[in-house]
């Protein structure tokens, strides 16, 4: 008899429809409601948030007469 080598097609349909549901899964996991993507879009967004207030609070700081963080940081390093 002869001896086959190599891979049948059945084997070959089932490598490839395993990878299809993988691929599906993937996309699913990065582009779902609750995905990747959209978890880091969350964070971009709340940081943002976060970086306006905490300019907003460094505005609002008072040092003697002078208001601002940037004003207070400038007198302080020109001696005033």
């Amino acid at each position: 008899m002869k001896q086959q080598k190599g891979i049948t097609l059945v084997a070959l349909i089932i490598t490839i429809i395993v990878m299809l549901i993988l691929v599906a899964v993937t996309i699913s996991i990065a582009l779902g409601q609750n995905g990747v993507f959209s978890n880091a879009k969350d964070a971009a967004n709340d940081t943002n948030t976060r970086i306006s207030e905490e300019q907003n609070l460094a505005n609002d700081v008072t040092y003697g007469d002078v208001s601002g963080i940037n004003n207070i940081v400038n007198n302080v390093v020109r001696g005033e």
